[in-house]
């Protein structure tokens, strides 16, 4: 039986929903790391009705002070996240919105699943040392799988001017001659990765064509009129947020993503823009994290990822 009034959120919410996810930010890692337009990509790649929860406070103020969604990775795989404001600890908030993304797995996983071995999966991604989610997601049978750094660069003065790499040419991304080279770029370069899924050329596009991903700050590497690697990016005024960086397997250890990588520092700088940041799993097959590190970048916090089986297809 919930002891919270729990209602699915909407797109009015936002604001308040980037608050509490600021609150707890500051709470966890001690600094925010989203802005009100994530939220709003967020929100608006979601069903609210069935796939969003939120709690609001039972005083006056209603404020939000607990939010949860899930949504479809891939195939076979759930992804969720739940947040509780930090002045609301210990209430049960977090256990209520674990239930409710529980039981709204459970109905999605009736269907059938595409993966490779016919199970479904659900994940949940907290701070890495909150002690308190972690006790939580092990009872109800969560098990650890891995961790992801979140990296950050502050440019106090001009980057240094991007590396050379013998016979590649890096150069902006062309919008309408480059998008099948990205694409081909993208499945080369991550199929190996434990993240991958298949998906077409269009439904992989239209999930770069949010309001923030900057063409400007896309770049491709070419050898010839062979596609190397390639670097997308967000824009988010005030950051720089890379989205993905690849390197196809034939073409690593050359310096290649270490250059693109320098190329959006300096177009991100040319920009006015001092802050560039990334995600990075921290087992990475590449050593990525060593990539960034060599660029100037830092950790500023860990997040762990948890998962555990929920259906096997007969």
């Amino acid at each position: 039986m919930s002891f919270f009034q729990v209602t699915p959120a909407s797109m009015t919410d936002a604001q308040e929903i980037t608050d509490l996810i600021i609150a707890c930010d500051i709470d966890e890692y001690g600094v925010p790391d989203i802005v009100l337009q994530d939220t709003m990509d967020i929100l608006q790649g979601l069903t609210l009705e069935t796939d969003t929860w939120v709690i609001r406070d039972d005083a006056s103020s209603r404020a939000i002070i607990g939010f949860a969604f899930c949504e479809q990775q891939a195939e076979g795989k759930l992804i969720s996240y739940g947040y509780v404001h930090p002045q609301h600890k210990g209430r049960g908030i977090g256990s209520e919105l674990l239930s409710y993304i529980e039981r709204r797995s459970a109905v999605v996983a009736r269907t059938p699943s595409g993966s490779l071995d016919g199970a479904w999966t659900l994940s949940n991604v907290i701070p890495a040392l909150n002690e308190q989610a972690t006790r939580l997601l092990t009872e109800r049978g969560y098990q650890f799988v891995r961790l992801y750094s979140r990296m950050n660069i502050d440019l106090t003065e001009a980057p240094p001017e991007p590396m050379a790499v013998p016979e590649i040419v890096i150069a902006p991304f062309r919008q309408s001659q480059d998008e099948a080279f990205l694409f081909e770029a993208y499945r080369e370069s991550f199929r190996d990765s434990r993240l991958y899924t298949e998906k077409t050329m269009e439904a992989w596009l239209e999930e770069r064509n949010g309001a923030h991903h900057d063409r400007r700050l896309w770049f491709t590497a070419f050898e010839g009129s062979e596609i190397a690697g390639f670097l997308t990016s967000k824009n988010f005024g005030d950051h720089v947020y890379v989205d993905f960086l690849g390197v196809k397997p034939s073409y690593r250890k050359r310096g290649i993503g270490l250059a693109l990588l320098q190329h959006v520092l300096q177009q991100a700088y040319s920009q006015g823009i001092t802050k560039v940041m990334l995600s990075v799993d921290a087992a990475s097959l590449t050593n990525a994290h060593k990539l960034y590190a060599r660029a100037g970048m830092k950790a500023l916090f860990q997040m762990a990822m948890y998962s555990k089986f929920l259906k096997e297809q007969n």
